[in-house]
């Protein structure tokens, strides 16, 4: 049995089409079986939308967030009792977006900047070549159908950089370059979503690591047949670098779900997800599909209660790696 408790709190400011938000949380679990696996975890998050005229506006987003890998997912993957409590990391995110170009015209152009950094808080004998910083810097040309939708070309190029190399091991360091092509529509009645295409490339700084280049994707998608009924879909697929072994690998994942408001105080969603995983350089591939059952009732104003099903099954070629689980819950939440 777990119990877990996730109180947060979020603070708006509205000023005409300027908002500024902050959102504080922790993440707490307390493991009835083994206290070993407890955890008390947080996060920060500060969001700011500028607009000084109807053809120029300016998003700042910063994050930071302290978690716990739960024993036998992340670096601690088929690692047995080698590594006998959850490894822990912090990490933080600092990214600002521009565009230019009014809303209704035909074009407009973005320019975008992210940071990013992870260091791990333990086990840093292990943990610390996995301590990485990010930095990516992107542009972006949108083009205006006219018809409540809008096209666009996307550039970004990302420098991953490993703070520890391990001796006689080859350098992790990449660069990460992506061209692609992409469709966002309004809301309406029916249906909103976005989806891009188009070309990847992930150059390691050190000739021994195998390099890729192919095809990248993301997408996703909300269909609405009924105004209490709707279906969303997401997808991706690119090359991202492994926490434990291997170059790079090479995922696609796809989740499907249905949710439905059977009356004004009754809901429920299902979804079902897959997500494969073809690792380069170590012979491994990992195969895991997801099934996910979740039904809330608005007992009162201030209070929702529900129950959920969560089951899960990995196949892995690599046979320590195999297992399902079956997480069944109940949950309240309450809010101001």
């Amino acid at each position: 049995a777990i119990l877990t408790v996730d109180p947060s709190i979020n603070f708006l400011l509205e000023d005409g089409a300027n908002n500024h938000a902050i959102d504080v949380g922790i993440f707490s679990g307390f493991y009835s079986e083994d206290s070993t696996d407890n955890y008390l975890d947080g996060f920060v998050a500060l969001n700011s939308h500028f607009e000084q005229s109807s053809r120029s506006r300016f998003d700042i987003n910063a994050s930071a967030n302290w978690t716990t890998e739960p024993r036998g997912t992340g670096l601690s993957e088929g690692q047995g009792d080698s590594i006998d409590e959850p490894v822990r990391y912090a990490d933080q995110t600092l990214e600002g977006q521009y565009e230019y170009g009014a809303k209704s015209a035909f074009g407009r152009v973005a320019a975008r900047v992210k940071y990013y950094n992870k260091e791990y808080l333990n086990f840093t004998d292990v943990t610390q070549f996995r301590d990485i910083d990010q930095l990516l810097l992107g542009g972006k040309f949108i083009y205006n159908t006219q018809a409540g939708s809008d096209a666009f070309i996307e550039l970004t190029h990302e420098d991953i950089n490993y703070k520890v190399t391990p001796v006689g091991v080859n350098s992790r360091d990449s660069k990460d370059m992506r061209a692609l092509v992409g469709f966002e529509w309004e809301a309406t009645a029916l249906t909103s979503g976005a989806a891009k295409f188009g070309y990847q490339k992930k150059e390691f700084d050190d000739s021994a690591r195998g390099n890729f280049d192919g095809l990248s994707w993301e997408a996703s998608i909300v269909w609405a047949p009924l105004t209490y009924s709707s279906f969303d879909f997401t997808t991706s697929q690119a090359a991202v670098d492994p926490l434990t072994e291997g170059n790079y690998i090479e995922q696609r994942v796809f989740d499907f779900g249905w949710n439905h408001n059977w009356s004004e105080l009754f809901s429920s969603r299902i979804s079902l997800n897959y997500m494969d995983e073809e690792y380069v350089g170590v012979t491994r591939n990992d195969e895991t599909l997801g099934f996910t059952l979740s039904a809330d009732y608005q007992l009162l104003r201030w209070l929702n209660v529900g129950v959920f099903a969560e089951l899960s099954e990995k196949d892995s070629t690599t046979e320590n790696l195999n297992y399902d689980k079956n997480t069944f819950g109940v949950n309240a939440r309450l809010s101001m």
